[in-house]
């Protein structure tokens, strides 16, 4: 086997081994969700009146909502404060904000412009209970104490407040996003925390997380490496999947479950994940002490309720927190703790406005330089074409275009190859036993014919930075979520046009296939048979690698084998021609 073969046979390998870790880890959390599903059905069922949802509060029974890491929905308890739950909301632009006066934070987001199952909106932090900017002792068990509200005439902010029998007052006022603004401050709060000491003796303040709220994935065939924790340490970024809380372990072995993430530091601010938004807090002033974040199921009746497709399966989602230290506080003394809250699309050039590298959490991996310059470039052609499929479908042109030289370079020493494999059969018949001596013959053979036989595995070469760009990129690219193409509702999504015995048919990857064995077949034949045969299993392996990904990827991979396809057709011909003239 040539050297050409085994770098062949070695990137098949690569890719294959890189699509079995993706799909692993997508399997086995959905094994452990089928196996906790019917146990939190079952949870929801025994502690509240309607499955998934607190009881309805009334004034008799004015509640506190207790967050448990067991059982992940709000549960009721007695309170001597008479406050009942009351809810205010307010709409923007972009976002409609829900805010409850238990906890006195955020309840839940909903994205006005994005679209989720059907008409519904996206909303952030639609699962867990907690609401974004309420404040805990505790991270694994949240009471969630009753604020009195109020709201300003002008309806731009909203205060809650409380104060304990120690005469010691919490105070928290958001500030709400005008209809003016645009970019991130569309999707932006600002919180203000007030801590005052009114009575006569010295008090503590206690170690408190302030909370992220939650993520959750939009649809069950989300990948589950996508739904996580974002945290920037120092101005390091980093990101835990939801995954990490299963445990480590080798090869399964001894691995056991990890219930919390914390990570001590400076910490910048904090983020709970999808795949295509976010939600972030960040201290505006002091930095954090501590990131804390945890992984719970969602409850399957919230789940059904909330339109999503997959009745009886929900997937696990996360949330997360800053904490600061403790501190002491004089008498008549304060405290002030400013944050910036955003709810909204993980849109690189928003990221970016918000100021303090969270852009970052938009990790494209290894060739992330790659993936900017095919999103700016993809944003570029669709704001001249109007369409995402035909901004992909003109990038790939592009790029392929660019490597036009390249490529017949290639094809014509792959030519070359081919018309010298009788002669390089002889000499590894002839010097079998003498492996040196046999791949001193082809390097003489090569340089004799002027051929260069890593001249066919540089398209390869090049392609791959490309593609996997492009999987990072169109993976987190939001702009692509709702886009249609032709049979494809949402290029975001596998273009799934039917379940056939419980399995998805997804169109793309298939016609991908197809046009991916025609260019083999078209490509000149190297090496020996067996090398044939594996490179073969190309195909099968592209369509394992894109089956349940974002049908723009497969798009981009067929577009390219496509005009692969139509480039090999002119070269052959043009050769052809050559010779029936000479």
């Amino acid at each position: 086997m040539d050297r050409t073969g085994k770098i062949g046979i070695a990137l098949s390998i690569v890719v294959l081994v890189v699509w079995q870790v993706f799909y692993s880890k997508q399997m086995e959390q959905a094994l452990v969700v089928q196996e906790h599903a019917a146990q939190v059905a079952a949870a929801n069922n025994a502690t509240s009146p309607v499955e998934g949802k607190a009881a309805p509060i009334l004034p008799a029974t004015p509640p506190v909502a207790v967050i448990t890491p067991s059982v992940p929905v709000v549960q009721i308890a007695p309170s001597a404060t008479a406050i009942p739950k009351v809810l205010e909301k307010f709409k923007s632009k972009e976002v409609e904000w829900t805010f409850s006066n238990l906890g006195g934070g955020v309840e839940r987001a909903e994205l006005l412009n994005h679209r989720a199952e059907g008409e519904k909106c996206v909303v952030l932090n639609e699962f867990g209970g907690i609401p974004i900017g309420a404040l805990t002792e505790t991270f694994e068990v949240a009471v969630l104490e009753p604020f009195e509200t109020e709201v300003a005439q002008d309806r731009k902010s909203i205060t809650f407040r409380r104060t304990d029998n120690r005469q010691f007052t919490i105070e928290k006022r958001f500030l709400l996003p005008q209809a003016e603004q645009k970019g991130a401050a569309g999707f932006q709060l600002e919180l203000e925390v007030r801590f005052k000491n009114n009575g006569s003796a010295p008090l503590t303040v206690p170690s408190y997380a302030i909370r992220a709220g939650s993520a959750s994935p939009l649809h069950l065939n989300d990948q589950p490496l996508y739904t996580g924790f974002n945290r920037s340490n120092a101005g390091d970024t980093k990101y835990t999947d939801i995954n990490w809380f299963e445990g480590g372990g080798f090869l399964g072995i001894g691995k056991s479950a990890r219930p919390t993430y914390s990570e001590s530091g400076q910490i910048n601010w904090v983020g709970v994940t999808s795949q295509y938004y976010s939600t972030l807090l960040t201290p505006l002033g002091d930095v954090a002490s501590e990131a804390l974040a945890r992984r719970f199921l969602v409850p399957v009746a919230d789940w059904e309720s909330s339109g999503r497709v997959g009745a009886g399966v929900v997937p696990f989602a996360i949330d997360g927190a800053l904490r600061f230290p403790a501190s002491v506080l004089e008498p008549g003394k304060e405290v002030i703790r400013k944050f910036s809250v955003y709810a909204g699309p993980r849109e690189f050039d928003m990221l970016k406005e918000l100021g303090a590298g969270q852009e970052q959490l938009l990790d494209f991996g290894m060739f992330g330089f790659v993936s900017k310059i095919l999103l700016a470039s993809m944003l570029w052609l669709h704001g001249i074409l109007g369409s995402y499929a035909g901004a992909i479908i003109v990038l790939t042109l592009v790029i392929k275009s660019l490597l036009w030289p390249l490529q017949n370079k290639s094809t014509a020493s792959m030519k070359k190859m081919q018309a010298l494999q009788p002669k390089m059969t002889v000499l590894k018949e002839k010097y079998s036993d003498d492996p040196q001596r046999m791949n001193q013959e082809l390097m003489a053979l090569y340089k004799k014919h002027g051929v260069n036989p890593m001249a066919g595995c540089l398209p390869m070469f090049v392609q791959i930075p490309i593609f996997f760009g492009f999987y990072n990129m169109l993976g987190k690219a939001v702009e692509l979520r709702n886009s249609p193409f032709l049979w494809v509702h949402d290029l975001s999504q596998p273009d799934t046009v039917a379940i056939f015995a419980g399995y998805p048919v997804n169109v793309l990857p298939l016609i991908m296939a197809v046009t991916m064995f025609l260019q083999m077949q078209l490509s000149p034949k190297t090496g020996d048979p067996m090398q044939q045969r594996l490179f073969m299993f190309m195909p099968l392996i592209f369509v394992m690698f894109c089956y349940n990904q974002a049908s723009g990827l497969a798009l981009y991979w067929t577009v390219q084998n496509i005009f692969t396809i139509a480039q090999l057709l002119i070269t052959n011909r043009k050769q052809r021609e050559g010779l029936q003239a000479s």
